[in-house]
Formats: C-alpha cells, sequence, structure tokens
C-alpha cells in the first residue's frame, strides 16, 4: 500500500513529465491582450504514459502506468510572463494508486520589452525551461530528486539527473506530442561499490483533441 505521503512525489514527478504536451502551431481564439502563441496552446489533450524502475536485482522494471486528460485553459499576462492553467487528470491502472489531478502553468517568460522568450512550465512551485532544439523539438534536463528515485527501487543514491526530450508531429492531421524521459543514476550497492545506469524512465504521448 503506498503511503498518502509519497502521493505528492509522485503527482509531483508525474506532474513534470505529463505537462511538457502543450507546444503547438494551432490557433484557438484571439485576444488583444493574450499573445496569440499562448492562444495557441489552449484546449484538450490525451495521453497514454508508462514509468521505469529497478527492481532488487538492478533489472529495469515497469513501476506505474496510466492514462490521462489534459485540460489548458484560462490565459493571463503577467508582468514577466504569459501562460495558461493546466489541470491534468490521471488514472493508473492496477488500481492501487488512486486518480489524481494535477494543476500547473505552463507558458512563455516575457523579457523587459514584453516580447516572448523562454517556454516554461510551473508545477508545486518549481519552474522549468525548455530549450528548442529545432522546427518541432524540445529538451530539458533537471536533477532526479531522492523520495522520487526511492519509488523507482534506487537507494544510496550518489547523483541523478532527468533528461527529456518531446517531440510533435502530426499524423493524419492529429497532432501529437512524443515524450521520452532518460534518466542517468550513481548509487552505491550494499557493498559500497559505485553503480551506473542510464535509462529511458519514463515515455509516453499526447494527442490534441
Amino acid at each position: 500500500m503506498i503511503r498518502s505521503s509519497n502521493y505528492r512525489f509522485l503527482c509531483f514527478t508525474l506532474g513534470i513529465c505529463l505537462c511538457l504536451f502543450s507546444l503547438t502551431l494551432k490557433a484557438q481564439e484571439s485576444s488583444p491582450l493574450i499573445p496569440d502563441e499562448l492562444n495557441d496552446i489552449l484546449g484538450t489533450y490525451i495521453g497514454a504514459w508508462t514509468s521505469y524502475g529497478i527492481d532488487a536485482n538492478g533489472e529495469i522494471v515497469e513501476k506505474a502506468a496510466w492514462t490521462d486528460t489534459i485540460t489548458v485553459k484560462d490565459p493571463v499576462v503577467e508582468e514577466n510572463r504569459a501562460y495558461a492553467t493546466t489541470i491534468d487528470k490521471m488514472y493508473f491502472e492496477g488500481g492501487y494508486i488512486p486518480p489524481m489531478t494535477v494543476e500547473g502553468k505552463e507558458g512563455y517568460l516575457l523579457d523587459e520589452d514584453g516580447n516572448l522568450g523562454d517556454y516554461f512550465f510551473e508545477t508545486y512551485g518549481q519552474v522549468y525551461i525548455l530549450q528548442k532544439l529545432s522546427e518541432n523539438t524540445w529538451a530539458y534536463t533537471a536533477p532526479a530528486g531522492s523520495q522520487e528515485l526511492g519509488m523507482l527501487g534506487f537507494t544510496n543514491v550518489v547523483w541523478a539527473q532527468h533528461a527529456l526530450l518531446k517531440v510533435v508531429t502530426y499524423q493524419t492531421g492529429t497532432e501529437t506530442h512524443r515524450i521520452t524521459r532518460v534518466t542517468t543514476v550513481n548509487w552505491k550497492d550494499s557493498e559500497g561499490k559505485d553503480q551506473w545506469i542510464q535509462y529511458v524512465s519514463l515515455k509516453g504521448y499526447h494527442k490534441r483533441q
């Protein structure tokens, strides 16, 4: 049985990965105050996801699988950023994790002149910046938290980092956001020896409705 205290960290982890969906080129509605690029991301998306960790033998195993529906709405412009609210409703396979709802923010940082800058998303008060690599590809890196890593099966962690890649494609007219996260972990085994692994810890997609 999963402790209630772990729900927050699982929700936080999933929120990070699942909020990375809304870079899109389709216009929704216009406003003289809201940038077109922000209006472009408004809408509803559905997805399917799987996360992976290690077992007691150090073998990579599936840790959780879920589907979700995420809604992007209510765009606003502040002094240094323009963003919309994201509401992600997640439903887990197996029945041992109850449904979750994660709220966040996603949009653009603004420079001193009010021009659009870097793309960002925010969950549980922490902001993550995405780097645009090409016309349809984005990436970000971030440290992997110890409690999150514990849920993935790691103990005695020395260092760990996530690197996430997102590619937007159009398949038979459907906008699809494909996401893969690679995690690199250094930890000490029971004999105190250094162990390293680099593996796919999360993969999934969002499709615009």
